[in-house]
């Protein structure tokens, strides 16, 4: 039986190593005009720094999540921090594009053996009665993770150089190591072993497919049509293979589970959205409005500590309303946010920058923790890793999806301004810049648009059918 401290020294670890995880999906963005000009690579080119590292955590997050189940969850955690580690200090010490991608793709199989392995951890730290608020803490350091990344980034770029983004993970990252093998219960291995290893190659080659379009988008359109095909024609296998496996990668049953599916959906487009902020707004507050990274970096800190205070006051919220209200009120508050960043016109600034950074953190607060909460409540103790692991998978997703979608649509509306291929943010007028923003902005304003209105669809199907709410 272990002691209420160490349950919450575990829990600490868990939320420190997963913040250090999700930061790391994005706390490239700020440095991007600073490593495309150290490496001589375009900012298009050096976005495939974050798109490398998010899909390979979506190609291996179900198999390690499998692997975790049959030789030990902590076990394969504690590998995957070493993993990450390594990871981190190869992408740090890269003096070209393609080295410092190998130590992405490293830090990315560490990060995912981490992440497939974290929330089922907390379920067996935890008694059943206290996995509420245990789930409410981690979602603390995941949104602040979600959020944070840019920000740090900028601070630590004013002090040092560009390769310090990644060389920060590793003194916190051996604590944590540290503390993992004294402090960590063993897990127990399972005698039955089978890992899915044709549903792991499926998954593989759907997310290199995934990844070839990210660094193919201005090749010719019959080559980025056969890329679709391969990408859906594995994604059918794959379903397919789940469907049939004795011990599949992810249950499909878990899907017929309404209110885990419209929650999941949800979530999937709110984080693809949340990736178009991540990836102009630097961008913005350097080429744009000329600002120092150290600068860039603390106003992109706004958002971070606004949410420290906003989580738990939206945790509280969600122990004693209704959820679905919340996440409703939530995302109409991220819509609000969305229309404000389509003004984003150098006025008013950097108080205009400010209020919507603050504003977007209270929504995203608002809407994640009741949907994190409805997500792994929705389902049956024993489909708990697997939730949380199908969470963690459609997250990523819609972050690399994200990424891929506002670079798509931000250097295309570039292209066509200036009459031209464009695949840099450097040199290009400010006017042009703004439009090209303005643009994929709206494109994120359609997504929410759909969430929201899904959600309100779902509580009007829920309260016509007499469904009981989660409260």
């Amino acid at each position: 039986m272990l002691s209420q401290k160490r349950r919450w020294l575990i829990l600490s670890v868990l939320g420190l190593f997963f913040f250090m995880v999700i930061v790391d999906g994005s706390i490239v963005a700020i440095a991007i005009p600073q490593i495309a000009q150290s490496l001589n690579a375009a900012t298009g080119t050096t976005t495939l720094i974050i798109s490398v590292y998010l899909i390979t955590i979506c190609a291996t997050l179900l198999l390690f999540g499998q692997f975790g189940d049959q030789y030990g969850r902590v076990q394969i955690f504690e590998i995957g921090t070493f993993i990450f580690l390594v990871g981190s200090f190869l992408a740090g010490a890269g003096h070209t594009i393609e080295f410092v991608l190998g130590g992405r793709f490293v830090q990315g199989i560490g990060a995912s053996m981490t992440m497939a392995n974290s929330y089922a951890i907390v379920t067996d730290t935890f008694p059943a009665k206290q996995l509420g608020r245990a789930f409410g803490v981690e979602s603390i350091f995941i949104s602040l993770g979600a959020l944070a990344g840019p920000g740090l980034g900028g601070l630590i770029l004013g002090s040092f150089p560009w390769s310090y983004i990644f060389w920060i993970n590793l003194p916190i990252g051996i604590i944590c190591l540290i503390i993992e093998v004294l402090v960590f219960p063993k897990s127990i291995r399972h005698k039955e072993k089978g890992i899915d290893w044709y549903g792991a190659i499926l998954l593989a080659l759907a997310a290199t497919c995934l990844y070839l379009l990210t660094t193919q988008l201005n090749t010719h359109i019959a080559y980025l049509a056969g890329l679709l095909i391969l990408l859906g024609g594995f994604s059918w296998c794959f379903v397919k293979t789940e469907q049939k496996a004795l011990r599949p990668l992810l249950n499909f049953t878990i899907f017929r589970n309404e209110m885990f599916r419209k929650s999941i959906i949800v979530v999937f487009l709110s984080f693809i959205v949340s990736y178009f902020f991540t990836i102009l707004a630097p961008l913005y507050l350097q080429l744009v409005l000329n600002y120092s990274t150290q600068f860039s970096g603390i106003l992109l800190m706004v958002a971070p500590v606004v949410s420290v205070f906003a989580s738990p006051m939206a945790g509280y919220i969600s122990d004693h309303y209704d959820q679905h209200v919340e996440m409703t009120i939530g995302m109409s508050i991220l819509m609000m946010t969305q229309i404000g960043l389509l003004f984003l016109t150098r006025k008013s600034e950097p108080l205009y920058f400010i209020g919507l950074s603050a504003i977007m953190a209270v929504g995203t607060a608002t809407f994640g923790t009741p949907n994190s909460v409805i997500i792994m409540q929705s389902v049956p103790e024993k489909l708990r890793g697997m939730a949380g692991s199908t969470n963690s998978l459609v997250r990523e997703f819609g972050l690399v999806l994200g990424t891929t979608l506002s670079t798509i649509i931000f250097y295309r509306v570039l292209s066509i301004i200036n009459h031209r291929e464009i695949d840099t943010a450097i040199g290009v007028s400010k006017s042009s810049f703004l439009v090209a923003q303005r643009w994929t902005y709206a494109v994120g304003l359609l997504l929410l648009g759909m969430a929201l209105l899904y959600i309100i669809y779902a509580i009007r199907k829920d309260f016509k059918h007499g469904k009981k709410r989660i409260r």
